[in-house]
């Protein structure tokens, strides 16, 4: 079972039963809790043994468990461990692949009444929140303090008919996405080393420690020093994005299965197949997790960034030209480049981490070389 399946069970969203596994990785749970939980799950009509593999999964300690599922009146039914253990590898995979086949099918399903119900539900509230906007304008009338949805419109108009509005649209687009893109690979190697070598742990966990104390602010300053103007956001991106990479990722190899790697020896799988049956499923809903945080973050501080140093070209500039200017029609045209750069990009992202995170049962009857 991995979180997908455990969070589809539960009910829950995937994220925030990640964030729960890391909490009692890291904290524990206690007794009462951890009941009701149980009570929760069981009311929800999962079986004991659904429960139990809850439970291993997202890190509560096998003896607490099962000894709050006694007081709960829960008991695991026993099976015949050694057919359990020849068909555990492939029964996983068919799981996964049946989890994907669901998911499809949900998908084939997307334009239901219920599903209509929510898309106008949405759409309504957006609308609302847009007419609040349009009345508070016309209220206050002071293109000083607040421009409205119309002139800000007419504003983005004017700016994508420049001809730099692309340029200064992609530089920003490029150097935040490569800051995020290099935190990625960075926090996802040096966590697989810190996992597999306790040294270099030891020395990666003080400085993961300041990089999450020391303000933004203060980074930005220094690398302004550093590293000059234009290079700035692409090592804040950097800097911001790899901690909760490196930590989550960090945890999402420790949540492996032993079991599972202790099978994958004894069938003798090979490190390249160990890693995509075994280590994948558990740290990809982990890296969703850091990714979906971080990718807001990288382009908060990524365009705080280009405000305070003006790169050429780069929307951080236009922004401070047009807060110099009192231009607060061109100010929210930008903010809006910014928000659409930014959803645009974290689509991009989450597709690409549900790509990975697909299941690759077929394959596993394929021979390879060992």
């Amino acid at each position: 079972m991995n979180f997908a399946q455990a969070a589809q069970l539960a009910g829950v969203p995937q994220e925030k039963l990640v964030m729960m596994s890391n909490r009692i990785r890291s904290e524990g749970i206690d007794d009462a809790s951890l009941g009701a939980m149980m009570r929760t799950a069981q009311q929800k009509g999962l079986h004991a043994s659904m429960i139990a593999d809850i439970m291993e999964l997202i890190g509560v300690p096998r003896a607490q468990y099962e000894r709050v599922m006694h007081n709960q009146g829960l008991f695991i039914k026993q099976t015949d461990t050694s057919c359990e253990q020849t068909d555990v590898l492939e029964s996983a995979v068919c799981e996964s692949d049946a989890a994907q086949r669901d998911k499809l099918g949900t998908f084939a399903h997307a334009f239901t009444k219920e599903n209509m119900l929510t898309f106008m539900k949405r759409f309504g509230v957006i609308v609302f929140w847009i007419v609040v906007w349009h009345v508070l304008d016309m209220v206050i009338h002071n293109r000083l303090v607040i421009a409205g949805p119309i002139s800000v419109v007419a504003s983005l108009c004017t700016e994508a008919a420049k001809p730099g509005f692309w340029i200064i649209a992609l530089a920003s687009f490029g150097r935040i996405a490569l800051g995020f893109m290099l935190s990625c690979c960075a926090g996802i190697l040096l966590s697989a080393a810190a996992y597999k070598v306790a040294v270099v742990r030891a020395f990666l966990d003080p400085l993961v420690s300041l990089l999450r104390t020391i303000p933004v602010v203060a980074i930005i300053i220094m690398l302004l020093i550093w590293v000059g103007n234009q290079l700035l956001t692409i090592y804040l991106s950097f800097l911001i994005v790899f901690p909760l990479i490196y930590i989550n990722m960090l945890a999402g190899f420790e949540s492996v299965d032993y079991k599972m790697l202790e099978f994958a020896r004894v069938y003798r799988l090979s490190p390249w197949r160990t890693f995509v049956y075994i280590y994948r499923p558990a740290f990809m809903p982990f890296l969703s997790s850091a990714c979906k945080m971080a990718l807001g973050m990288s382009w908060k501080s990524g365009i705080m960034a280009e405000v305070l140093a003006n790169p050429i070209p780069s929307i951080g500039r236009e922004m401070a030209i047009s807060r110099t200017f009192l231009n607060t029609p061109k100010l929210f045209a930008w903010t809006v480049v910014v928000m659409i750069l930014s959803w645009l990009f974290e689509k991009l992202v989450m597709k690409a981490l549900d790509l990975l995170s697909c299941p690759l049962g077929r394959y596993l009857g394929v021979k390879d070389d060992r």
